[in-house]
């Protein structure tokens, strides 16, 4: 089975989503658990780390990840030691560092700027979304690195049934219009923002996480793994 599904190889950048094969957690996070806020061993999360930076060809310590805390929050990596605040976007131009999401369920947004040469990973569940992260991450790219949003491409990783999350009876305020029969569609309300920034290229992965099990998924299996979208430019 796939480690990675990648997104973008080549010379310049590489981006892509991990699966669940691979590694070495085993129960309930089997086996390629990237995430080491879910109850998994911290000796097996730091190993499947290991393995995935061998799969990038990297150190794994240019492999940024976030704490994340369902937050429009967005911050910068200007140097390799940063340390990261807590956030749910992450934005670099640095070489051979990869920007790393974790997800089982919540939809793994990459962007890359290939002419300024930028790269920006995002945490979008429902709170996020709402908050309008990926305009905020957005934003930032162009005041602190001179992107144009038609230059950027944007691609969408697999989440739960095409962005269909369960809220119930849970007001959204203007983000209501995307409720139906309880359930927010968050990939409509992504790709709507997107449009009003002005990004041309937005790829959606169809692959729903809960239905396949290739992925970690939170609403299937509750307690579970995480599996990660990445990018980086070389």
């Amino acid at each position: 089975m796939k480690q990675i599904n990648f997104i973008l190889d080549n010379e310049r950048f590489c981006a892509g989503f991990t699966t669940r094969f691979g590694g070495v957690s085993s129960g309930a996070y089997e086996s390629l658990n990237l995430g080491d806020h879910v109850g998994d061993e911290a000796k097996n999360v730091a190993k499947n780390r290991e393995i995935l930076a061998k799969l990038l060809s990297v150190k794994a310590k240019n492999l940024k990840f976030m704490r994340q805390i369902h937050s429009n929050r967005v911050e910068i990596i200007r140097n390799l030691d940063d340390e990261i605040a807590p956030c749910d976007g992450i934005i670099t131009n640095l070489k051979g560092v990869v920007l790393c999401v974790l997800v089982a369920d919540c939809s793994p947004i990459l962007i890359v700027d290939e002419m300024r040469e930028v790269v920006a990973a995002i945490h979008a569940g429902r709170a996020g979304v709402v908050g309008q992260i990926c305009t905020n991450a957005v934003n930032r790219m162009k005041s602190e690195f001179g992107s144009k949003t038609q230059n950027l491409k944007v691609f969408v990783g697999p989440n739960i049934k095409g962005g269909c999350y369960e809220i119930g009876e849970l007001d959204l305020g203007e983000f209501n219009r995307y409720k139906n029969d309880g359930k927010f569609d968050i990939n409509a309300a992504l790709a709507d923002e997107f449009k009003e920034l002005g990004v041309k290229s937005v790829k959606f992965d169809e692959i729903c996480t809960h239905c396949d099990e290739r992925y970690f998924s939170y609403r299937r299996e509750r307690v579970t793994g995480r599996f990660a979208g990445f990018i980086m430019a070389r």
